[in-house]
């Protein structure tokens, strides 16, 4: 399974979920995420890490997992790993990108 990272996408790409639903497309790349953006008047826009990635074809972005998944998620903030210390909120956001997690006790070495 390839690992994917900011050199891999580009701004436009079309991002499509694993049950080939339109999600959007890609606004801006960061170092751990890429922001998808859907909708002209009334935007959604999602941060999605690199990790959900299964496939890139052209110009389209194909992710791990469905429409409806992709919508349950909170991904609507961007991960702040370098400053999250002793902000619970931002905790909760990082988490669900795999970002690194100081206070997981269960496994401490996971990033």
């Amino acid at each position: 399974m390839p690992k994917w990272s900011q050199h891999d996408v580009h701004t436009y790409m079309q991002v499509y979920s694993s049950d080939q639903q339109d999600l959007g497309h890609i606004t801006a790349i960061y170092e751990e995420s890429f922001l998808v953006s859907k909708g002209v008047i009334f935007q959604d826009k999602r941060y999605y890490p690199y990790s959900t990635i299964a496939r890139i074809e052209d110009e389209r972005v194909g992710l791990t997992m469905s429409a409806d998944e992709a919508n349950l998620l909170e991904w609507t903030k961007r991960p702040d790993y370098e400053n999250h210390l002793g902000d619970p909120l931002q905790l909760f956001y990082d988490r669900g990108h795999g970002i690194h997690d100081p206070f997981d006790e269960t496994n401490p070495d996971r990033t």
